[in-house]
């Protein structure tokens, strides 16, 4: 290349568009010589050069209108603006790994469902500790529950499932968070059998609580006590929309 070079030069030089490059001009950012006898832009070593910090300070996530004025900016100034680029990416990094994490709950959730389908009825401990009630209109626990709808569990009784009531999941280390009232079940040292509960999203949601507590109390010859069942997700199956538990029926010695 000569010393002087024309916007389509520089352009795939740079593998910029050219309307890139005057948008960059009528920004102020860059301001190339103009060829008076045919108008055509005429760019420098010089040109090149503040293109390629231009291209620098936007990998940064910098925008043009503080790239501008950054030849006119002290070192301090430089510095500060660099520190709260920081801190935004630090920030922007954190929300994405919340977002990663809150798919991989997800994803953990369909292969639950997934496992649930081809492996129910079996004899597990059961994986929360404490359920305190919850209401829609409670913001700090709807928050939790936008965080991990998995919190989200129903509390019923085999003598009495058309009662249930709705809860959320605790851990026992925030137990003395809620006020006893509050607490509508805890763990006891009785085994829970495993399943899959599926509630059809239509007019009276009905599901197949009570055909599984038949079947438990048939093949395992017990009687059962809570049920408690913890959201999975909401799908379609067979061309109707459920929503799918993984359900956990208490064992009575």
């Amino acid at each position: 290349m000569d010393n002087q070079f024309y916007i389509g030069e520089i352009s795939n030089f740079f593998d910029l568009p050219a309307s890139t490059l005057r948008y960059w001009e009528q920004s102020g950012v860059l301001i190339p010589n103009k060829n008076t006898e045919n108008n055509y832009r005429e760019y420098t070593l010089a040109d090149l050069m503040n293109i390629s910090d231009i291209i620098f300070y936007k990998s940064l996530g910098i925008p043009l209108k503080q790239i501008h004025t950054m030849e006119q900016s002290t070192p301090e100034e430089h510095e500060f603006l660099l520190n709260k680029k920081i801190s935004e990416l630090e920030y922007k990094k954190q929300q994405i790994q919340n977002c990663i994490e809150k798919i991989h709950m997800r994803i953990n959730a369909i292969n639950t469902l997934k496992e649930l389908k081809l492996n129910s009825f079996k004899e597990v401990d059961i994986d929360t500790e404490c359920i305190v009630s919850f209401d829609l209109t409670e913001i700090e626990k709807l928050r939790k529950y936008i965080e991990n709808p998995y919190l989200y569990s129903r509390v019923q009784h085999s003598d009495n499932i058309e009662t249930e009531i709705r809860g959320l999941t605790i851990s026992n280390k925030h137990i003395s968070d809620f006020p006893k009232s509050q607490i509508i079940w805890r763990k006891n040292n009785n085994k829970y059998i495993s399943c899959l509960m599926k509630e059809e999203v239509t007019e009276g949601f009905p599901n197949n609580l009570s055909k599984l507590i038949d079947y438990v109390k048939t093949k395992y010859n017990i009687n059962t006590g809570f049920i408690i069942s913890r959201f999975l997700l909401c799908a379609m199956e067979n061309g109707k929309l459920y929503d799918f538990y993984k359900t956990f029926i208490e064992i009575i010695p």
